[in-house]
Order: C-alpha cells, then structure tokens, then sequence
C-alpha cells in the first residue's frame, strides 16, 4: 500500500476523532498512530494544524470553560486533566490563570450539600468531613475546600445545632 493512500486514511480517521469534540494535539496523534506510521501521522497533524483543526490554546481554554459550567474542578483536578490530553504545561499555567475557584467550589458543593441537608438529621461535623472530602476529590485546595465548607454550611445548614456531633462513638 502506498503511502498516499495511507496518508488518505489516516485523515479520514483524524477528522472523524476531531468531529465528536476539539482533541488536544497529543490524543489525536496517539488515536492516529494507532494504525499509521509516525511520517504520515506528522503529516496528517500539520494538515489539520494548517485547516485549523488543532489548536492546543484553544482546546485547553474550552475544556475548562465545559468544565467550569458542568461539573467545575479545581485547579488541581484541571491540570491534571489537561496533562493527561498531552497539553504543554506553558498552555496549562496560562489557561488556568484567573481561575474562580472559590465560585467553582461553591458551585460543586451547593447542590451536593442541599442533598445531604434536606433531611435536616446531619450534624455540622458529619457534613464538614463529607464537604471537604467532596471538594478535595475534585481538585479544591485546602483552603478553598474548608471556605467552602463553611459558607454552604452557613447557607444550608440548620442554625442553632451546636458543632458537635451528637452521634455516640460507639455507633459510627
């Protein structure tokens, strides 16, 4: 098989993993190696590069605007998302500039703590240790997750409770 033909194949293949969602550079050039050889997979990279198919910076801005409106993560979680997509780290420390990751926390955390809190019998200590293990699991620092913790407590918690948990030792 000539490599024309190869070349044919392998940017069918490219476009039809680009058509679902934007890929980062990397997935797309480990989903087309797969099957072709690394000349035609360079080849196909820079004709997609020049049709404006990739684009790492753009890429990297758009997985965390979808996350930020779906299922917001922190810093932390986002980094590790976007390394594990092959994105550089220059893209990464750029595009995570300015990130709102208390708004993001409280947006991960309020609906989950309406949740928890709706049956009205879950002490502050319960709710404190499920809050911040919510929140560190999706990538919230420390800080950001004890904040957090504390004002959707303050919005959804029952007031008056005292701080303990009322739960003898024995039974948890």
């Amino acid at each position: 098989m000539d490599t024309s033909d190869d070349y044919g194949r392998a940017l069918q293949v490219a476009l039809r993993y680009v058509s679902f969602r934007q890929r980062s550079i990397s997935e797309v050039r480990r989903r087309v190696g797969k099957e072709f050889s690394q000349p035609v997979v360079e080849q196909v990279l820079a004709s997609l590069n020049r049709y404006g198919y990739l684009d790492d910076e753009d890429f990297a801005q758009q997985w965390r605007d979808s996350r930020n409106r779906r299922r917001p993560r922190g810093t932390f979680a986002l980094r590790r998302e976007l390394r594990d997509k092959g994105v550089a780290d220059s893209i990464i420390d750029t595009t995570l500039e300015g990130l709102d990751e208390f708004g993001n926390a409280h947006r991960a955390g309020d609906r989950q703590a309406q949740r928890w809190l709706e049956r009205g019998d879950m002490a502050y200590t319960t709710f404190r240790r499920k809050m911040w293990d919510y929140l560190r699991r999706r990538g919230f620092g420390s800080n950001v997750a004890k904040d957090t913790t504390e004002r959707l407590w303050a919005e959804h918690g029952r007031r008056g409770e005292t701080e303990v948990d009322p739960t003898p030792e024995g039974l948890v």
